[in-house]
């Protein structure tokens, strides 16, 4: 009998709840499943912060589990296969009688090597497929289903890949028959571990595939293929073709159009979850409903589905501060809860007592966490909230106490507990389950930070700070080796928090140089995540074995941590034997990225982190009497200032920052908008001098007075243009005339780029579509002008009109000195930022593609600095992509600018240029020159503090004037030494 994954079906698997194995409302029952993977399941247990749990299954330990659904769903079409009677060939009643002897394994084993080798001659190569399939699926499939044997998963792979061979070269196969060997064979790749196998196989299925069917289960399963490498979007397009495919499905009595439909929008919702819980809420909300509506139309799926999506619903109203309503999601899971693990009701009695801990109800909080503490006592989700429970009573000690349990159950659970200790690096690097682990560590840093506030003992900072540093080495191991794939929008998060509490303790603790470290270490995170690990590969073209190799090396290296977490050792001698191959198995990976950066540096240099800058260099290289740096942290809840001078470094605390949020998303729209009236810009004065004064207190605005400063802001304040602050409103003076200012993203990416020595070929190279028929774009009137006199100080060329093509522009971006670009830009849908050429747009990881030797480029559009505004982020902008590509210094727009007031600003500031003005320098003319032009009138900053200059800041040099500038020094240096020559022969005749 041919069945897809078919066989004896042992345990009832209800295919809604193990759908998968996906990170949300996933159940897995039976003893065997824990007894294999005992320690390496993951759930998402809604805690304490949702973004610390791991949110979907590691590829590679818990693969076998993730592919359950699947089984489950094909081994119930095969119980129905067999009722209708499809085994209907006497070779294969014989098979199938071997393959449910109640005789021992390698009985039945030797019987089914008999069994080929006595009749694979006299069977049709039909029979002979569908006898290989069912040996590979009924057989050695439900053979490594019981055992875990990597050896049986093995052999299933081995004859299905005959089965396929033999079907391939088949004409007068049933419909589906070809696909259905194909699937199988993809999830036993799956189960294996070897994931782009399996991507492969289930691509075909997807695009060449003729059953519908089945092309909608590949979809399904590569959309979970792709979320386990962390390519997010494309699986949400995955899951949101099968969706598109709903109406070709037949219904039939072993499946339903609805089932696949119900699945696919529940892993949309799942995969907008796993991106972020609060920032997608509403397509989570949205895709949940839909699958909500699609069970009322088959109501066998009621069971099997409502536990997914009450689970997700419940995270994502804890998330949304809605805890009445998530207990009552949450409850509902219990509620059916006969056929779950221990492990899923301790998650879900977790999830309850954090809404009641965040409710105050203190009697249900403690209930049900020691409820989950007592159904597994190894899970460290709920002793965190425990944690969070104790410190909410103020029994600090015992709160500490708890959040070291986590970290020891996470790390090492045979070491004993002391609330005052922390585990060592090693720890950490053996550690399996780090995600989890880097929240424990960060709650138990804000517990020593409570403990502060509620005694003033400054020890505890100490502790506190001691505690951020160690989950700050926490998240370079995780980044360099760990294959828990998380999103942007994690890693921003968590930056946010983990770097903003540390800064709150060195203020507390008047430490400037560790705040100024930790301010810069935020930077870096974040810079990383502009584009993801998959983006990156596909960026540098890297051969898909090496791309296959290197996840293997990672796999190896949690495989190898697993296996230390979960041993019960007999001695001291067998820990450190597997302690060994841990760390033999990190050596070969490190070898194996230095030998990868060696032959893709275009890979090396998009993922590589930017060296830090030390402050003894940031001090040498960056502060002068008439340079200053100012830089903030800032998220919605607390931000920080630090100025760093020759004469002192100020160190200050913003306070109510919310309001400040608040008053700085007006004056944006304030500042945007170009129809201002005379009481709309008065309004303005008012607001823009209120925050100045609480962004700038009083003795840093009159130690940057003068000075050249170099600001690098965070969050909101990346969309602010500090020019454009009234310091004095009496007079309406705006900061940019006593401070000459540039923007950087951080020290060290600056530094970064100085060591860079460009070596373009030409000068000048300007892009100035002007007409964008075939995008449906306005005309820009005023750039042709703009370009041209923009030439006409800088000779170059330029690209106008039809030939402003985006290939065109790919072709020469690297041999020049200076590119100008006016055109359209914008942060696109679903905030990817896109720039106009005459034929097509150029989106950002385009541009990260591209190599330019820039030493300025100039973005004359509207919005080129604008991106999804994230915590610690701000701007993911085209500026950047650039910067990242080559240039050394970018300007760029903050919002849509006035096209004949950005003419003019930028011919001016070209004039500067050519005068040997510095970037800032010659910038800030031109928009002190504007403002007097039309000062008394009602003309607002908008039209001329849009445009801001980031990066690099010396002088232009234009590539054909560097021979005249050698010319005239080997001149000097000859004329210098003749004179000397002529005055020593005087001396010597007199």
């Amino acid at each position: 009998m041919e069945g897809p994954l078919s066989g004896k079906n042992k345990v009832n698997h209800p295919r809604g709840e193990t759908a998968h194995g996906h990170p949300w409302a996933v159940f897995f029952y039976g003893r065997r499943y824990f007894k294999k993977l005992r320690y390496t399941i993951k759930f998402l247990a809604i805690f304490k912060t949702p973004y610390l749990t791991n949110k979907f299954p590691n590829p590679l330990i818990d693969m076998p589990l993730t592919r359950i659904p699947s089984m489950v769903h094909l081994r119930f079409n095969c119980i129905l296969f067999f009722l209708l009677g499809h085994l209907c060939m006497a070779q294969q009643e014989i098979l199938t009688e071997i393959i449910h002897t109640d005789a021992k394994k390698e009985v039945i084993e030797q019987k089914i090597d008999a069994f080929f080798a006595s009749h694979t001659k006299d069977m049709s190569p039909r029979e002979l497929a569908d006898c290989y399939h069912d040996v590979g699926n009924k057989w050695y499939h439900e053979q490594w289903w019981d055992t875990g044997e990597e050896s049986d998963i093995e052999k299933a792979i081995y004859y299905t890949q005959k089965a396929l061979e033999i079907k391939s070269g088949l004409k007068d196969l049933e419909k589906g028959s070809l696909d259905n060997t194909r699937f199988n064979l993809g999830v036993f790749y799956s189960l294996k571990g070897e994931i782009y196998k399996a991507r492969n196989t289930f691509l075909h299925i997807s695009n060449k595939g003729s059953d519908v069917e089945w092309i909608q289960k590949a979809r399904l399963e590569l959309g979970y293929n792709y979320l386990t490498t962390g390519d997010f979007y494309k699986a949400l397009n995955q899951f949101s073709e099968v969706t598109l495919l709903h109406a070709g499905v037949p219904t039939s009595p072993s499946t339903s159009p609805y089932i696949i439909d119900i699945d696919a929008q529940i892993l949309v919702a799942e995969t907008y979850a796993e991106m972020d819980l609060k920032e997608f809420s509403n397509e989570i909300r949205l895709n949940l409903k839909k699958a909500d509506s699609l069970i009322g139309r088959y109501k066998e799926a009621d069971k099997q589905y409502r536990r997914r999506i009450d689970h997700l619903e419940g995270n994502r109203l804890i998330e949304n501060g809605s805890y009445e309503q998530a207990i009552a999601k949450h409850k509902r899971v219990l509620k059916d809860s006969m056929d779950l693990g221990p492990r899923d009701i301790a998650n879900i009695h977790s999830s309850i007592g954090y809404s009641h801990l965040k409710l105050k109800n203190y009697d249900q909080a403690l209930i049900h966490l020691k409820k989950a503490n007592s159904l597994v006592e190894d899970f460290s989700l709920p002793y965190e909230n425990l944690g969070d429970f104790y410190l909410d009573q103020n029994n600090y000690e015992k709160a500490l106490y708890h959040y070291q349990k986590a970290i020891v159950l996470s790390t090492d659970g045979r070491k004993g507990i002391r609330f005052d200790e922390l585990p060592s690096v090693e720890d950490l690097e053996l550690a399996s389950e780090k995600i989890v682990l880097l929240g424990h560590v960060i709650a138990k840093a804000n517990g020593w930070l409570k403990f502060y506030e509620y005694d003033k003992n400054k020890d505890h900072l100490d502790h506190a700070l001691k505690t951020f540093a160690l989950a700050d080495q926490l998240v370079d191991i995780i980044r360099s080796e760990s294959t828990e794939y998380q999103s942007k929008l994690f890693w921003r998060e968590k930056g946010a928090s983990l770097y903003a509490k540390a800064v709150q303790a060195c203020y507390l603790l008047d430490k400037p140089k560790e705040a100024y470290y930790y301010m810069e270490r935020n930077k870096a995170l974040l810079l990383l995540e502009d584009v993801s690990v998959e983006q990156a590969k596909e960026l540098a073209q890297l051969p898909q074995k090496t791309i296959e190799r290197e996840f293997r090396l990672k796999q190896n290296i949690y495989l190898s941590e697993n296996e230390l977490r979960n041993l019960e050792p007999t001695s001291e001698s067998s820990l450190d034997s597997v302690r060994q191959r841990v760390y033999e198995s990190k050596r070969i990976y490190n070898a194996f990225s230095d030998s990868l950066a060696a032959a893709f540096p275009d890979y090396a240099n998009i993922k590589k982190q930017v060296r830090l800058l030390s402050h003894t260099d940031f001090i040498s290289d960056y502060i002068s009497e008439d340079e200053a740096v100012l830089q903030y942290i800032l998220n919605e809840e607390q931000g920080y200032g630090l100025l760093t001078s020759s004469e002192q470094s100020t160190f200050f605390k913003l306070d109510d920052v919310k309001k400040l949020n608040d008053q700085l998303i007006v004056l944006y729209g304030q500042l945007t908008d170009l129809t201002t009236s005379r009481d709309e810009l008065t309004r303005f004065n008012t607001l823009s001098h209120q925050i100045f004064n609480q962004l700038v207190p009083e003795t840093v605005h009159e130690t940057i007075k003068g000075k050249k400063l170099t600001l690098i802001t965070d969050y909101i304040l990346q969309q602010i243009p500090f020019e454009a602050f009234v310091t004095d409103l009496e007079n309406l003076t705006y900061l940019i005339e006593n401070t000459e200012i540039r923007y950087a993203y951080s020290m060290s990416y600056l530094n970064a780029k100085k060591q860079v020595s460009s070596k373009a070929k030409n000068d000048f190279l300007a892009i100035a579509p002007i007409t964008f028929n075939t995008l449906e774009l306005p005309e820009l009137v005023f750039s042709k002008s703009e370009v041209e006199e923009a030439e006409r100080i800088f000779p170059g060329k330029r690209l106008m009109n039809q030939e402003a093509t985006k290939a065109r522009f790919l072709e020469q971006v690297n041999d020049y000195n200076i590119i100008h670009l006016s055109t359209h830009a914008d942060i696109g849908e679903e905030n990817d930022p896109w720039i106009a050429f005459s034929d097509e747009k150029m989106f950002l990881n385009e541009v990260y593609a591209t190599k330019n030797q820039a030493d300025i480029v100039v973005l004359s559009a509207c919005n080129t600095s604008i991106g999804e505004l994230k915590k610690g982020e701000g701007a993911m902008s085209l500026a950047r992509g650039f910067f990242h590509s080559g240039a050394k210094s970018v300007v760029s727009s903050l919002w849509s600018t006035n096209d004949k007031s950005s003419k003019e600003l930028m011919v001016a500031f070209y004039q500067g240029l050519d005068e040997g003005l510095t970037k800032s320098a010659a910038l800030r003319k031109a928009k002190i020159d504007y403002i007097n032009k039309y000062r008394g009138s009602s003309i607002s900053p908008a039209y001329w503090s849009a445009l801001i200059i980031i990066g690099d800041n010396i002088p232009i040099r234009p590539a054909h004037n560097q021979w005249s500038y050698i010319l005239y020094i080997v001149l000097g240096t000859l004329l210098a030494l003749v004179l000397y020559l002529l005055v020593k022969r005087r001396e010597h005749l007199s």
